[in-house]
């Protein structure tokens, strides 16, 4: 004897001793606790909400003298996609967000580790730390403007979704 049986047809009726033999309807009731059990579980984390970007804020404006200690390119499917530098300043170390990787590099714009800049954007509250949106870099006899004054992105208007 087989232990599962066939699918019922659509017109068939799927009452009685159900799927397996010998289980009945409280066999299926237990499988669909269970079952709806999970679902009241897994869906939590499914349907939270992807980290929030952060949004330049003109009152939270810092301009410093910093050393870039680290970079590194954030891909397209994080929050604050492109280009991060670690910067340490006299005081603290932070990370700046600069702009997409395909932005700089249509302005011909890299960074390596130990560049000394200038930078100026606004750091707010991202995730469990800080970030600084930058609006300006200098480095040696350059300045890249990456925002206007309220913080609105230079780049194209397909990435400005993306901070």
């Amino acid at each position: 004897m087989s232990v599962l049986r066939r699918m019922p047809h659509k017109a068939e009726s799927i009452r009685g001793e159900g799927w397996l033999p010998g289980r009945g309807m409280r066999f299926r009731g237990v499988v669909l606790s269970i079952a709806l059990a999970t679902v009241g579980l897994v869906a939590p984390s499914q349907t939270a909400k992807p980290q929030q970007e952060p949004r330049y804020d003109p009152a939270t404006i810092i301009e410093v003298m910093a050393t870039v200690t680290d970079l590194r390119e954030v891909p397209r499917s994080s929050p604050l996609v492109g280009v991060h530098l670690a910067v340490k300043t006299d005081k603290e170390t932070f990370d700046a967000y600069v702009a997409p990787a395909d932005f700089l590099k249509e302005m011909g714009v890299s960074f390596v580790k130990g560049d000394r800049i200038q930078i100026v954007g606004s750091k707010v509250k991202f995730g469990d730390g800080r970030v600084v949106l930058l609006r300006e870099v200098w480095k040696q006899n350059s300045t890249l403007y990456l925002r206007d004054q309220n913080g609105t992105p230079y780049w194209p208007s397909s990435e400005k979704d993306r901070t």
